[in-house]
């Protein structure tokens, strides 16, 4: 069971597929073609302009993540499945105190996304260098003014290596792996209540780690 956590073969009740994937693929691709997935998540691969390497010709209307948010809705794509964790080694719970053994490490990430110009990218990505950045935000509709769908979270990954790309077995749909060094987590807080139609923000946390110096750069 340990061996296949840590390469994410479906252990989460899902089913794998081709190379580890750990996503229905049969099931997402039916479900896309239908048009019954609403997508919630949306990724970028760093790109600011269409012209950019890994630009998708994207974009959407929404509301980022504060002043200093990664994603503003350009040269996006949406995400129909994503699956990746983290985890460290502990001693049994019946110990009286809860040592860590191990470092703390991560899974690779995997990611759904319809098919895409940026998809032969990736593929080159594949054997020709890294991503240095991707990230990938959640969003939701929190009652603002222009009906637009605010970010509430983001993931950025930092120095990204494409380890995996499907294009070819899923019609409209392509999955990709990747690995990463850094990962930030930024987390919009609200509040449960409503103050003249407006929900109450709590602010932001922020949560950063390194896994190449095994450091926190920083956290808040």
């Amino acid at each position: 069971m340990t061996a296949l956590r840590h390469y994410i073969s479906g252990t989460d009740g899902t089913i794998p597929g081709i190379g580890g994937c750990p996503f229905d693929m049969d099931r997402l691709q039916k479900d896309y073609v239908d048009g019954s997935i609403t997508p919630t998540k949306i990724i970028n691969f760093g790109a600011k302009e269409a012209s950019d390497p890994l630009g998708t010709n994207v974009d959407m209307n929404l509301e980022k993540l504060g002043e200093n948010g990664s994603c503003d809705g350009k040269q996006i794509l949406d995400v129909l499945a994503c699956s990746g964790f983290y985890e460290t080694s502990t001693l049994n719970f019946r110990v009286p105190n809860l040592h860590k053994p191990g470092a703390a490490r991560a899974s690779d990430v995997w990611v759904v996304v319809p098919d895409n110009i940026v998809v032969p990218k990736l593929v080159q990505k594949l054997h020709q260098g890294g991503v240095d950045k991707i990230v990938i935000a959640s969003l939701a509709f929190l009652g603002a003014e222009n009906d637009k769908p605010s970010v509430v979270q983001e993931v950025e990954y930092t120095t990204c290596f494409i380890k995996f790309v499907d294009p070819m077995s899923y019609g409209f749909l392509s999955v990709f792996s990747f690995s990463f060094i850094r990962m930030k987590i930024t987390q919009k807080d609200i509040k449960q209540l409503s103050n003249e139609g407006k929900n109450g923000e709590a602010g932001n946390y922020i949560y950063e780690f390194d896994y190449n110096g095994a450091s926190q750069p920083a956290a808040g």
